[in-house]
């Protein structure tokens, strides 16, 4: 049975047992910024675990996952992986051990047809209730049930002992056995093993997590009120199990990858086979890299970015332990995109941006090998025997240089690096500081330390702003110096959580509303709205009287804003539908802000944007301006909404139904936002800007409606004002160039007059100007002495101290260079310089010792001379 055989079989069964099936999310968790990534199955459903929705009681999954843990054993076990898709089945407060267990053993055995004889469960030492169900409920046999402790068999691993605080609960895993021993193991007691032998013929598939506690401050458990039911099978094992393999790289999932690491490595090999271990890891980490790529983490030096950029390099580095000394990691991502094609599709949409930005990040690591690792080095070579954390931070911060490789240069010439947590350290010194410089200051209403006090809120806020501006609300609540009040007084500062609000909260790219909050006591100005969890925060003021928790106030959204707001995202649609006409398919969107005053889109391209190109997409988005095209919003269920063609932001999480914004026939997109209802309210539209963002990632700028209007103002009045500078310049440089003309006129008729001196068969010409000449007129002067006796050794110099040496052909052959004359002059003199035989120019930084080097000079002419 192949993957795709499996993947389906593990939904549609669930989806029979009356679960919603629901759709990977990104691998950039959505609303919740305690994740850096989707590690787990449960983590889009983290609001139905803590009652905020109730949309749904059950659920499952094939959930794209990502986890770095345990990225040095990727390759070198059979199972280890960044990146995996986890199947899981879900249940907020419905049913619980009882059925998780029945239908975890009648997939098992009934759907996908493994022997019972080759399965073990393990449960919680003391989780007698899960292993009577096991017993009596599925009829498993006694034998081969196994008691774990906390580490192997509660979640979170060590709860109960070490915490952390919150839910939690003991889990039943299922183990299968192969009945053999890995190659190279050998099982210590054949006639007892069992799952946690390290021979490795047990491998767990499937873990059934009860999460029925709740962990108390002073590590007492307490019955949760309502309890969850949270499971996690990794898909590659449950693979490798139906086709009978030890390890997931032999697997229908990895083995056409392997094959084609193998092809590229083979290019530096020739015959040779690369080690598998090298071989395993560089095809998990490209399909890694492929992943995050896809749902939009672009490499930098902070966050996802960075991991992004270590895991690549990693990869990078293991195909050049094998001799790979060019970027090869871009050409298996084609590889990657044809093997995940069917669960996948829109990866493969995406394959030559994904391809572009992987090989744009290999380029700069091969570059910053070649640059910045010198530096480095140099630095290394002074010390006595410890780099400073300091220097560390310096040399991340500047040169891009990460920290495993400086732990890496500093190993290979003996010298210790600084401690992780000094040079992290360090580094945020450095970074606020520079933050501080900048002038950066951080949200008074920072979301990760919202989202833990919203989570208390179990009634959603409901937007009511796309039929109106002026909606009545509830407050559920309000926030005040991060903790929740139940009144507040003129002046404050305060967060305001309402049931109904017609004000639009940050998503999309498109910025928060603002306005009036106005109550029966009390006013508030709110200077922008923000989601946090599934509650919109009216960041505000209270600027007249005081308002109460459970008090209605009425919306007033400021219509003005909105609507210019509204101009530039209906603008950004047009820019990424013009966008795509010009440049190509290819183009796919890659963030984007749309603010009142000006609108920002980032989208996939390898090179910068050439200036014919952003004029052609000027053009086409006034055309269809001035075409005035209706804006239609529809909705509708988000795979209707794909097959009519809407562009999907790639790593976006939908719902089931979608809103599709049409714009005449130019245009389809699922979106969420404000719009106008036709194209010719945007007005004049115009570029203000192109430039990169990342590797394969371009960033234009624009202006709409009175912006656009005062930018190209503004712009003429700039192009007048340079075109006056470029005539003053030009004016400058003619009065410039005849002038050196007139000095090298001058200094030809000078040459021509000088006097010369006869040192044996030479004829030395020495001509000192008063006045500055600079090195044109004394070169010039110089071939008009060397033109005229080939005998000729003459030096030319002004007041500056410019000077020139140039000779003879016969001086030449014997032996008389100007070059060394001139290193000659500066050894006396100091100064710079340097040239051939026939001709050398330079600088004398001490005129005065002129009278010395001419004697020097003489002198070398008289030795060429007798030789």
């Amino acid at each position: 049975m192949n993957s795709t055989e499996v993947r389906k079989k593990f939904l549609e069964f669930f989806r029979s047992k009356g679960h919603t099936v629901v759709s990977s999310d990104s691998l950039v968790p959505a609303n919740d910024p305690s994740l850096l990534f989707t590690g787990a199955g449960m983590n889009q459903f983290k609001d139905y675990f803590l009652g905020l929705k109730k949309e749904m009681t059950r659920a499952a999954s094939c959930q794209k996952c990502f986890r770095t843990g345990d990225v040095e054993q990727v390759g070198r076990t059979p199972s280890h992986l960044t990146f995996f898709e986890m199947l899981g089945n879900f249940s907020f407060g419905d049913y619980f051990k009882k059925e998780a267990a029945l239908w975890a053993w009648e997939f098992m055995t009934n759907e996908l047809k493994i022997s019972p004889e080759r399965l073990w469960v393990t449960v919680y030492e003391s989780d007698d209730e899960a292993e009577q169900i096991w017993k009596n409920e599925v009829k498993f046999p006694a034998k081969r049930i196994v008691r774990f402790g906390a580490k192997d068999n509660f979640w979170p691993s060590n709860a109960p002992m070490d915490g952390p605080n919150g839910p939690c609960g003991p889990c039943s895993e299922l183990h299968y056995d192969y009945g053999r021993c890995l190659v190279g193991k050998k099982c210590p007691a054949p006639d007892d093993c069992k799952p946690g032998c390290p021979c490795g013929r047990f491998v767990e598939v499937w873990n059934l997590v009860f999460t029925q506690y709740d962990r108390q401050p002073d590590g007492s458990l307490k019955d949760l009120p309502s309890k969850n039911i949270d499971t996690g099978m990794g898909l590659e094992r449950l693979t490798a199990v139906m086709q009978d393999k030890m390890s997931v790289f032999e697997t229908d999932l990895f083995q056409p990858l392997v094959e084609a690491v193998m092809a590229a490595l083979r290019q530096a090999q020739g015959e040779r086979e690369a080690p598998l271990a090298s071989v395993y890891a560089i095809a998990d980490h490209i399909r890694a890299l492929t992943f995050l790529v896809g749902d939009g983490v672009l490499p930098s030096n902070e966050g996802r970015g960075y991991v992004l950029r270590m895991l690549l390099r990693k990869a990078a580095r293991a195909g050049m332990a094998q001799g790979l000394t060019k970027p090869f990691l871009y050409q298996l991502v084609p590889a990657v995109t044809a093997a995940m094609q069917e669960p996948y599709p829109d990866l493969a949409g995406r394959r030559e941006t994904i391809g572009g930005a992987i090989l744009a990040e290999e380029e700069r690591f091969h570059q910053m090998l070649k640059e910045k690792l010198p530096l480095l080095r140099e630095e290394i070579k002074t010390l006595t025997g410890l780099l400073s954390a300091e220097a560390a931070a310096r040399f991340y911060d500047t040169h891009g240089i990460s920290f495993e490789e400086i732990t890496a240069e500093c190993s290979e010439a003996g010298v210790t690096p600084p401690p992780r947590a000094e040079f992290d350290q360090a580094l945020e010194e450095l970074q606020a500081k520079s933050k501080s410089v900048s002038g950066f200051s951080k949200d008074i209403f920072a979301k990760d330390e919202l989202l833990g006090l919203v989570a208390a809120i179990r009634q959603p806020s409901e937007f009511i702003g796309y039929a109106g501006l002026v909606g009545e609300g509830k407050i559920l609540a309000i926030i005040q110096e991060n903790r929740f009040v139940d009144e507040a007084k003129a002046p404050a500062k305060v967060g305001v959580i309402l049931d109904k609000t017609p004000f639009y909260g940050e998503s999309g790219g498109q910025v928060g509303d603002t306005g009036l909050l106005e109550g029966r006591d009390g006013k508030l100005k709110v200077l922008d709205t923000q989601w946090v969890g599934s509650v919109l925060v009216h960041q505000a003021e209270v600027v007249e009287g005081k308002i109460r928790k459970a008090d209605l106030v009425d919306g007033l959204v400021d219509s003005h804003r909105r609507l210019k707001v509204a101009q530039n995202h209906t603008a950004t649609h047009l820019l990424h539908a013009a966008l795509r006409r010009v440049l190509g398919s290819h183009v796919m969107q890659a963030g984007s802000l749309v603010a009142p005053d000006h609108l920002r889109f980032d989208f996939s391209h390898p090179q910068p944007v050439l200036r014919r190109d952003l004029e052609a997409v000027e053009s086409l988005i006034r055309e269809w301006v001035e075409k005035n095209l209706g804006v239609s919003i529809t909705k509708m269920p988000v795979a209707e909404a794909r097959r009519a063609g809407a562009t999907a932001l790639f790593g976006e999480k939908y719902g089931d139904t979608v809103r599709v914004v049409s714009i005449g026939d130019v245009s389809k997109e699922l979106c969420g936002g404000t719009h106008l209802t036709a194209s010719g309210e945007v007005g004049l539209f115009t570029v203000a800007g192109e430039g990169s963002v990342a590797a394969g990632v371009r960033r234009v700028e624009a202006v709409t409606g009175p912006e656009a209007e005062d930018f190209l103002k503004r712009k003429a009045v700039r192009l007048g004002e340079e075109k006056e500078r470029s005539a003053q310049r030009a004016k400058e440089k003619e009065r410039e160039d005849a002038l050196q003309k007139e000095k090298v006129k001058d200094a030809q008729t000078q040459a021509k007059q000088a006097a010369k001196e006869k040192i044996g068969p030479s004829s030395f010409f020495e001509v000192k100007f008063d006045q500055t000449m600079g090195h044109a007129a004394l070169r010039s002067s110089a071939d008009v002495i060397r033109n005229s006796d080939p005998e000729a050794v003459a030096v030319l110099t002004d007041s500056e101290g410019f000077c020139v040496v140039g000779t003879g052909g016969a001086a030449q052959k014997r032996g008389i260079r100007a070059d060394e004359l001139l290193k000659l002059s500066i050894e006396v003199a100091g100064g710079s310089g340097g040239g051939r035989a026939e001709l050398a120019q330079g600088k004398w930084k001490e005129v005065s010792k002129r009278p010395v080097i001419l004697d020097r000079f003489k002198q070398y002419i008289r030795e060429h001379s007798k030789a």
